[in-house]
């Protein structure tokens, strides 16, 4: 432990409601609470022997050596001796001797010096230009240490004046120790504390003072101060100036008083000086206070008080007033009564029990003194001590007293900026839980509330901060209540928790590009609409398509509840959370939408079934290209015209055998609602792409069958039965250009199978878009299932246009559907087109290839 460190508590700045509280010095003995008065020749020679002491280590060592710290405490415990009976302690400098002056008359008389040490003390204080020096009750030892060096400095260097001690003690806050400020009897002004001194001091020394504080029984001191609290109310009206009626009131009311009141009037002035424009009863009320707080501190500090006990004291010391006022009134007495203990009695507090007695201010002073500490000095070891002391104060929770819990709930609930400085921690590991078991035990509904405060604030600070097993540690905990209980209290504040803003950081810190936190699907499975919509929402962004694998991970770690809400959206009007729902399923869990899809495939418009389409087509699992095939065989009547021929084409790559018959009849036509052209086209070419040897009678009859001396069925139809009967039949032909070539390389995140050759065109063919967004493009690619296209307009995925393409003499028109979008092109899929365009269009392919 460092000089500085002593004390961990700062002064506090007083408050309206309570007296400016005197100097006060950490490690110090209650001030006259000794039985036997000491000799004050003996006491103060000891004191400046080890003054000494301390003016030569410091002189000697660094500031942290610890001959510095032993000095310094063995300093501090002399002036306690020295103290104890007297209000104050004065010296004076004569030549090379010291005197003891008697406060505030100002006579005193050499102290005895055999060995000549205090000779050298008196030389030190002359050089420092030191001419008198008073010690005020609760010195702190910081501010004895800073008056060492401050001497130290002075001989050191030029001769120090008095206006330099000024403002040299000034300027390091040390009001317990004033340099050079004798008074001067003649010019001294007329005020109450002298007043009071002069009527009422008379026959009094501080030895019998000192002795009937130490004497007093709790009942006497009780009634003296109650007595003085009702002089204070009758002389409320009298003001010092003027003076002789001011006398007469004072020597009216205390014309009777004993011993025992005249010798805490005494104690009183000494230590609270008078305030300006104060009236009597004011400074005798504030005389009261200062009088309970030493009496209180003494009977602690002699153990014969318990902390619990010191709020319930101070109150009886007090005259009786109505309960919520005399409450309030207590706190800054109260705060004021710890702030007069030395650190080390409040760190002792702070390891027991009664810990929460501890008022919250000065909690939250010697935490940020530890944490600032730690931050400026890198020193581990203090913000380790924060944490122990927050978590022994907050283990008062589970105290049976009503009073205890509802402090720690309210003052943690106070030190939320603090918690968020060194929470969480391993040290606080238990801190959540402890807060929410506390909750599950109370039965006060006011303190149940701040628990629930407390326990929020705390569940959004670890979500604020990612510490995503605290939060579900949190909510296990409180999962563990009994059923009623929950219902009550608990699950309105998890829905809370769930509900606040902090929650949606969760979802970025999944979609993150690290490995996922176990404890993150988890959390966020328990509000899987949330999380869907915000997954939907990032979809929609510029940067949903790089965040989806993230997606996918999250959705498939989650599993349930989350994949059966995006089966349920499957059902749902809003045609967003229909397309997020496919897009999140064919990825995650691909199975699950092939199960799903019968049920809501007919009630979606043609994009959805198209985007469905496009998603399921791309799977590449072995055991799901077979299901795949199967469900678009039996969705094939309830699709739009524009998604059939995919459906169709998929069904042909599986090569399922069962599908056969179904295509057999609508390449025949013989199925309603499949009758176009460029469905029957699509149905053969499966079949070819099959090898199905049971349709080639029927295609050979499509060839070759005529209604006079025309063909009974289109040329574009008759190609395509040629193409799949000469594969069918091992010949040669030009079904070579719809054979399936090797898998895509494009950066698709499935490998798709290519239905048809590609031709690269090295001089591309112009062409029109119509649509919502019409314009002129450039065909840099081409095949009979789609096109390249060099473009300027902005066009979306799964977008519909009719597109015009001018090959010399001929115009090929088609419908199409935006596949694939780049800066400046776009893919798209021919879906239909009569049968004369395509039959154009093959015989364009064949002539470039050629």
């Amino acid at each position: 432990m460092t000089a500085e460190n002593l004390a961990h508590f700062p002064r506090r700045q007083p408050t309206e409601a309570s007296s400016p509280p005197m100097p006060k010095r950490s490690g110090q003995e209650p001030l006259a609470a000794a039985a036997i008065p000491v000799d004050l020749d003996a006491s103060a020679a000891q004191f400046l022997r080890s003054l000494h002491l301390l003016l030569r280590a410091v002189r000697l060592y660094h500031q942290h050596h610890p001959r510095v710290i032993e000095s310094l405490k063995s300093a501090g415990h002399a002036l306690d001796a020295a103290l104890s009976g007297s209000a104050v302690l004065g010296f004076a400098v004569e030549h090379d001797r010291l005197v003891v002056t008697k406060q505030p008359s100002g006579s005193g008389h050499v102290l005895a010096d055999a060995h000549g040490e205090l000779k050298t003390v008196a030389e030190a204080f002359a050089r420092a230009s030191i001419r008198s020096l008073t010690f005020v009750p609760h010195t702190r030892l910081d501010e004895l240490l800073q008056f060492a060096r401050s001497i130290d400095a002075a001989c050191r260097g030029r001769q120090a004046s008095r206006e330099d001690w000024a403002s040299r003690l000034s300027e390091h806050r040390i009001t317990g120790i004033r340099v050079n400020q004798a008074p001067e009897r003649p010019s001294e002004p007329i005020t109450f504390a002298s007043l009071l001194e002069a009527l009422l001091g008379g026959g009094l020394d501080s030895s019998t003072g000192a002795e009937l504080w130490a004497n007093a029984a709790p009942d006497q001191f009780r009634v003296s101060l109650r007595l003085l609290w009702a002089s204070a109310a009758r002389l409320g009206q009298v003001r010092v100036e003027a003076a002789q009626e001011a006398a007469r009131a004072i020597r009216a009311e205390f014309a009777g008083a004993d011993e025992l009141l005249r010798s805490l009037l005494m104690r009183g002035v000494a230590l609270e000086p008078p305030r300006e424009s104060e009236s009597l009863g004011l400074y005798l009320a504030r005389l009261a206070d200062t009088l309970s707080v030493h009496y209180t501190r003494s009977e602690y500090l002699a153990r014969r008080l318990r902390a619990a006990e010191v709020r319930m004291l101070l109150s009886q010391l007090r005259p009786e007033r109505g309960h919520q006022e005399s409450d309030a009134s207590l706190d800054p007495l109260v705060e004021r009564f710890w702030s007069s203990l030395a650190a080390r009695e409040r760190t002792r507090l702070l390891a027991t029990p009664e810990a929460w007695c501890l008022p919250v201010t000065l909690l939250r002073d010697y935490l940020e003194g530890l944490i600032v500490a730690a931050e400026s000095r890198r020193a581990e070891a203090s913000r380790r001590e924060a944490r122990r002391a927050l978590a022994d104060y907050a283990r008062c929770l589970g105290s049976e007293e009503e009073k205890a819990r509802r402090a720690v709930a309210s003052g943690l609930l106070e030190l939320k900026d603090v918690l968020e400085r060194i929470w969480p921690c391993p040290q606080l590991a238990d801190l959540g839980k402890s807060v929410v078991a506390a909750l599950g035990r109370e039965v006060s509904p006011g303190i149940a509330n701040l628990l629930e405060q407390l326990t929020q604030s705390l569940a959004t600070l670890a979500l604020a901060r990612g510490d995503c097993a605290e939060v579900e540690a949190i909510l296990a905990e409180m999962e563990k209540a009994p059923t009623e209980f929950d219902e009550e209290r608990l699950a309105p504040l998890m829905r809370r928790i769930v509900d606040c803003e902090e929650w949606l950081l969760l979802v970025d810190l999944a979609l993150a590009n690290r490995p996922l936190d176990s404890a993150l699907p988890r959390l966020l499975r328990r509000d899987p609409e949330r999380l869907l919509d915000r997954l939907r929402l990032l979809l929609t962004s510029s940067a949903g398509s790089n965040a989806f694998p993230a997606m996918v991970r999250l959705v498939r770690a989650a599993g349930e509840p989350v994949l059966g809400a995006l089966e349920t959206h499957l059902l749902e009007p809003r045609h967003q959370r229909v397309a997020t729902a496919i897009k999140l399923l064919s990825a995650a869990a691909p199975e699950r939408l092939i199960a799903a899809l019968p049920r809501a495939f007919s009630s979606w418009d043609w994009s959805l079934q198209d985007l469905a389409v496009t998603e399921l087509s791309r799977q590449s699992a072995p055991g799901l290209r077979p299901q795949v095939a199967q469900l678009f065989l039996a969705l094939l009547r309830e699709a739009h015209l524009l998604v059939m021929p995919g459906m169709i084409d998929q069904i042909g790559l599986v090569g399922d055998a069962a599908a056969v018959p179904h295509l057999v009849e609508i390449a025949a036509g013989d199925v309603e609602r499949l009758g176009d052209v460029f469905l029957r086209i699509k149905s053969i070419e499966a079949l070819g792409r099959m090898k199905a040897s049971g349709a080639a009678t029927l295609l050979r009859s499509l060839v070759r069958n005529r209604s006079g001396l025309t063909y009974a069925e289109p040329a574009g139809l008759r190609s395509a039965a040629e193409d799949a009967l000469a594969l069918i039949e091992d010949r040669g032909g030009s079904l070579n250009l719809r054979q399936p070539a090797k898998a895509s390389t494009s950066n698709s995140r499935f490998v798709q199978p290519r239905r048809y050759l590609r031709v690269a065109l090295s001089d591309p063919l112009p062409a029109k878009m119509e649509g919502p967004q019409a314009g002129s493009a450039r065909v840099r690619s081409i095949s009979l299932g789609g096109a390249l296209l060099d473009t300027s307009g902005q066009y979306a995925v799964g977008e519909s246009l009719r597109i015009e393409i001018h090959g010399g003499f001929d115009k090929i028109h088609a419908t199409v559907v935006v596949r694939s979008v780049s800066a400046k092109s776009c893919g798209v899929e021919f879906v239909h087109m009569s049968q004369d365009d395509r039959e154009k269009l093959r015989r364009r392919i064949n002539k470039l290839l050629n």
